[in-house]
Formats: structure tokens, C-alpha cells, sequence
């Protein structure tokens, strides 16, 4: 596969791959996530991969989230729905690390989370987004995050929307380390140095040990897919998406009535 919205490369034991649109804050469309999961799992098979490193291209953004401002009805918007690239990194038998630098909003932030291990330069930010621009995130993403943070600070940053630069991340548990940005790249080599010193089956075993206590979440079908399938398509979500886009107040006549969940 021909990859155009990310890089991918292999050395020293280490894949990276890198969302390369940093002309959009590196936002998700179908087509980056598809090339991700193909990535995914080429260094999923390749033998001499021991660590793998998801980082953002530029100076501005590790993930902005998914690319508001995309044609919906285009197939590099879309992509392939049933590829979930993040399933594959929590599957994935060799440890993952977000290398964040910028901007880890929305999805962006939900990839970075999702990974076994965060590393965070003192200019990132972290936080969510979808009750203001009208994307329904509901399922395993959102209810993970109570696994790191608790109930409290995991419902705050999802249904209050703020943003947490990289040293309250860290003070809260979000990532594993934050250094500043001159110091990022080697602050993630030096987790990746440890990830090669120790035995890669028993790594593996760990990470699958670690998921098993959450399996039973990802078997719980999303909130949204059961009670409000079509909200996507709602006038309050086209509001909210070009409201963001726009820059300008939300007009709340668009808001959907609480759905009937007896």
C-alpha cells in the first residue's frame, strides 16, 4: 500500500509511524486511519519490531482529531468502517508509545491513551471535544478512560470539553512522562531502549493480561449505536460540526430531545 496521509518506517528495532497532514493539525479522516491500521500491521508481522512509536508531523499537532472540515460523502473521509485501528494497537503484541507533541484533541486524544504509554513535551495539549462539535462518541474509546483517571476526572474531561496542557496530563495520570520539546525524541528512545531489554513474550503476555481486565467493556455495544443511530446525520450534528468550522455560537434550537433509553 502507497501511503499519502502517514509515514511509516522500521530502525533499530523500532516502527514509526507518523499522521502526516500537518496542513489540518494532523486530523483523522478514513484514509489516514486506514493507512494506520495497514502500518499497524505491518509492524505487528515484522519480527524485528520491538516497540512501536505513533507520533503527529510538524510543529503544531500530534492529532487535532477527526478532520472536521473533510467531505463527509468523499471515501477518503469514510474509509473502510469495518478497520478499527485502534483495536489493532490494543492488540498489537508489542508495546505502543504516543510521542506527543502539540495538540491531542478528540480522537487525537483518545489514540493517545489508547496506547500502552504516553510521553507528552511540555506544549502539548489533551482534551476532548465531542459534545460541542457533534461527535457522538460513546463505547469502549469514552469508558476506557475511566480506567485511567477514575470516574471523576474522566466524565470532566469528556462531557465539560476543556483542555489540559501536557504537565496537568501528566499530574493527572493521562501520560507517563512530560519533558520539554527539545528533549522529547530521546525521552521516547529511552522507553523504547527499556522495551528492548526485556523479554518481548512476556511483554506480550503482560499486555494481554492488562486487557483482559477491560475486555468485557469493548463487548458493550456503544451508547450511540443503540440509542441514537442516526445522530450523525441530525441537524444539531451538522450545526454543532459547522458551528466549530464557522467559529461562531451554536444555535441550541438544533438540540435533540434526551433519547428514550426504557
Amino acid at each position: 500500500m502507497r501511503f499519502t496521509d502517514v509515514l511509516y518506517s522500521v530502525d533499530d528495532g523500532v516502527a514509526r509511524i507518523t499522521i502526516n497532514r500537518p496542513e489540518v493539525y494532523n486530523a483523522l479522516r478514513g484514509k489516514t486511519t486506514d493507512e494506520m491500521a495497514v502500518a499497524l500491521k505491518e509492524a505487528s508481522a515484522d519480527p524485528s519490531v520491538r516497540a512501536v512509536v505513533i507520533s503527529g508531523s510538524g510543529p503544531n499537532a500530534f492529532c487535532s482529531g477527526r478532520d472536521q472540515a473533510e467531505d463527509r460523502s468523499s471515501p477518503e473521509y469514510s474509509g473502510d468502517p469495518d478497520v478499527d485501528y485502534t483495536a489493532i494497537i490494543r492488540n498489537l503484541p508489542k508495546p505502543v508509545i504516543a510521542e506527543v507533541d502539540g495538540f491531542a484533541i478528540g480522537s487525537g486524544n483518545i489514540l493517545a491513551y489508547l496506547c500502552d504509554f504516553t510521553v507528552a513535551s511540555t506544549r502539548s495539549t489533551f482534551g476532548q471535544t465531542g459534545p460541542r462539535v457533534g461527535s457522538p462518541a460513546t463505547g469502549f474509546g469514552v469508558a476506557y478512560l475511566a480506567q485511567i483517571l477514575g470516574q471523576k476526572r474522566a466524565r470532566e474531561m469528556w462531557m465539560l470539553t476543556q483542555q489540559y496542557s501536557g504537565q496537568q496530563a501528566f499530574d493527572m495520570g493521562l501520560v507517563n512522562s512530560v519533558v520539554s520539546h527539545d528533549k522529547l525524541a530521546a525521552e521516547v528512545d529511552r522507553y523504547c531502549a527499556l522495551i528492548k531489554n526485556n523479554s518481548p513474550v512476556i511483554l506480550q503476555l503482560q499486555k494481554l493480561t492488562f486487557n483482559e481486565v477491560t475486555q468485557y467493556m469493548e463487548e458493550i455495544p456503544a451508547a450511540a449505536g443503540r440509542y441514537a443511530p442516526n445522530y450523525i446525520t441530525s441537524d444539531e450534528a451538522e450545526e454543532r460540526r459547522l458551528a466549530f468550522i464557522e467559529r461562531r455560537p451554536i444555535d441550541p434550537s438544533k438540540n435533540l430531545p434526551l433519547v428514550n433509553t426504557d
